[in-house]
Order: structure tokens, then sequence, then C-alpha cells
């Protein structure tokens, strides 16, 4: 009993970690993700495992996985796009979207952003959150239980990571996470697949900022 809870503390201090120090430590350039990809790693090792054991392996990475992950891209910015904003729009006072608004009328912007959104929004944060912390809670915390509460807390988290922007942003963040939860346990805990799909989402995105065709129709 008493290992348990001591897992499920060092657990949830390693949750806290990655939800913290990326914000409350100021590292340049996306540092911070090599800080805390080491720090994943160490905590892996600890526990006898590796990157291939949460889904981050070569013969995930194939015509499948890119097919599928790029279909599900597309299914949610459509669903973004279509459903989302506008009903977020018709129903509440939004403020404008601004965070990326420095892009538009730099191509060169554009593409370090997009960049940064396959390293970072994809690659780390996917394996951060689907990888890391939705088997913490699936393994350790909702051992037992059905594994939507897995999928719904890592979501809730992974809004909550975007503290930075509006509370619709948050809200679309978590139902992101879902999405891309549902999809990584769908796909036999394949990272690849929920890496390429946020990938391309966060990219299309910001294609749509940069021709200022976010949030609209046409």
């Amino acid at each position: 009993m008493k290992n348990k809870a001591l897992t499920i503390l060092l657990d949830s201090g390693s949750i806290a970690f990655f939800m913290l120090f990326p914000h409350l430590v100021p590292l340049p350039f996306y540092s911070y993700t090599v800080i805390c990809l080491l720090a994943m790693w160490f905590l892996l090792k600890k526990k006898g495992k590796t990157f291939t054991d949460i889904g981050l392996s070569k013969e995930g990475l194939n015509l499948k996985a890119v097919v599928i992950g790029i279909a599900s891209a597309m299914v949610w910015i459509s669903f973004m796009q279509i459903i989302y904003i506008p009903i977020i729009r018709n129903l509440f006072v939004v403020p404008e979207y601004t965070e990326y608004n420095f892009i538009r009328g730099s191509l060169q912007k554009l593409i370090a952003i997009i960049s940064a959104a396959f390293l970072v929004g994809g690659f780390y944060e996917e394996i951060i959150f689907r990888g890391y912390i939705q088997a913490i809670f699936e393994k350790t915390i909702f051992k037992g239980s059905r594994t939507i509460w897995s999928i719904l807390s890592t979501g809730i988290l992974f809004g909550l990571y975007h503290w930075q922007q509006d509370i619709y942003a948050i809200m679309a963040a978590i139902f992101g996470g879902i999405f891309w939860g549902i999809l990584y346990k769908k796909f036999d805990n394949n990272l690849w697949v929920v890496i390429i799909s946020h990938s391309i989402f966060d990219s299309i995105t910001l294609v749509l900022i940069y021709t200022g065709k976010f949030g609209h129709l046409v």
C-alpha cells in the first residue's frame, strides 16, 4: 500500500513538473523541451522502459500512421472551423485570437513557426501528454478503471497547459487533447499517429491565421 501511494505521489510530481516547468522557467527558443525530454527519459529508465515502450517505435512510423495522422488532422480542423468556432462566436463575445498574428505578412515567420509546431506542438507535446501523462493515469492513478477517465484527465491537463491563451482556446485544447487521446488508444498507442495528426492540425491552423482565414469558412 505504501509503495502504491509513493508511486502515485512521484508520478503526480512528474506530471506537475511537465505542466509547470515550461511556463515558469524562462528558457529561450523552446529549449525547455530538451530538459523535459531528458527528465522523461530518466523517469522511463527508472521504470525499466524506453521511448519505444510508449509508442515511439521505428516500426510505428509507416504509411498507415501518416495517412491516419493526416486524415484525422483534417477531421479535427474541419470540426474547429465548421462547428466549434462558429458556435462559441454565436453564444459568447469571443476576443480575436491574436497570439500568432505576428506571422501575418511574413512567409519566413510562418515557416519558422510551422517548424516549431512540428517539433514542439506535435512531437514534444504528444510524447509528454499522450505517451507519458496519459499512461500514468491509465496504469497508476486510474488503474482498473475505464480508459476514458485517463483520456479525459489528460485532455483537461492538456487544455490547462495552454493557460496563456483565452478560455475558448483552452477549451479547444481540452477537446483536442481528448480527440488525440482517443486516437492514441484506437491505434494501439502508436505515438506517431497523434504526432502527425497534431503537427498537421497546428500547421493548417497557422496557415489559416497567416491568410486571415482562421475561424472563417470562406
